[in-house]
């Protein structure tokens, strides 16, 4: 008689960089962690959905431990942004030789890793930042709301 256990489905890897599923408004968030706590989980999913809200206008993608092909070391927590798959990786956070205590391993907050990503998207890839329309403009210049 056969275990009657939860299956374990194995995720299928997709490679984000392959024609069938490449979009140059695809942001890949690269995070190495440990798998010794959940919380290491818990603040990649916690990043990723804070970048997701501070740039609605990007698709953002978590790839987590190269999708499981390489297997993590232990106390690691390390970001690394690229602009979409077929871009160049630039790390924003390493935790690795941080800590005790946890907490250390873990960015204190995400707005100075959210400007780093803005840098990265405006140095190197100009394309990729949206500018305001209004942006520069007196209020003298601007068009009436109503006629």
């Amino acid at each position: 008689m056969a275990p009657k256990g939860k299956k374990s489905k194995k995720q299928r890897e997709i490679d984000w960089a392959a024609d069938a599923y490449f979009d140059k408004n695809r942001s890949m968030i690269y995070i190495e962690h440990t798998l010794e706590c959940p919380i290491f989980t818990t603040k990649a999913e916690e990043f990723a959905a804070y970048v997701a809200q501070e740039a609605p206008n990007r698709i953002i993608q978590l790839v987590r431990n190269h999708n499981g092909k390489v297997p993590p070391r232990d106390g690691a927590f390390e970001i690394g942004f690229s602009q979409n798959a077929r871009t160049s990786v630039h790390q924003l956070w390493s935790g690795i030789d941080k800590g005790p205590p946890r907490r250390d391993k873990f960015p204190p907050e995400y707005e100075s890793l959210m400007q780093e990503i803005h840098k990265i998207l405006k140095k190197f890839y100009p394309d990729a930042v949206e500018k305001n329309p209004l942006e520069g403009m007196e209020d003298d210049d601007a068009a009436p709301a109503y006629e």
